[in-house]
């Protein structure tokens, strides 16, 4: 795994990244992201399709939020980074073994509560 900024702006998790390492390879190959937040006892796991956006096509709002959650703004530093928009298709939470089998709780993109 490797530890990126994110912002989550209540639909998307917004990503930022050298286009130029793997991960910004092979988000772009791919167009998908899996991503784990938290502790492996009370983690949550994303998984997503993953677009790229150029700071050239960054909304203003975006990048602003994004640079005062993660306290740096991308878009001032090297023009290799670029942000990934990931939109949930799958969202599964859990904290123990117990709950492992109510831990979906998105499916194609859809809220199952």
């Amino acid at each position: 795994m490797v530890p990126l900024s994110y912002w989550w702006d209540g639909a998307s998790v917004w990503l930022c990244t050298r286009e130029t390492n793997p991960t910004g390879r092979n988000l772009i190959a791919s167009g998908r992201a899996r991503l784990a937040f938290g502790h492996p006892r009370d983690v949550v796991l994303v998984v997503g399709d993953a677009r790229a956006v150029h700071r050239e096509r960054l909304p203003q709002a975006v990048g602003d939020a994004f640079a005062a959650r993660v306290g740096w703004d991308p878009r001032e530093d090297h023009p290799s980074y670029v942000f990934f928009r990931v939109t949930p298709r799958v969202l599964q939470a859990w904290g123990t073994v117990a709950e492992l089998p109510t831990r979906t709780l998105m499916r194609d993109g859809v809220w199952l509560l």
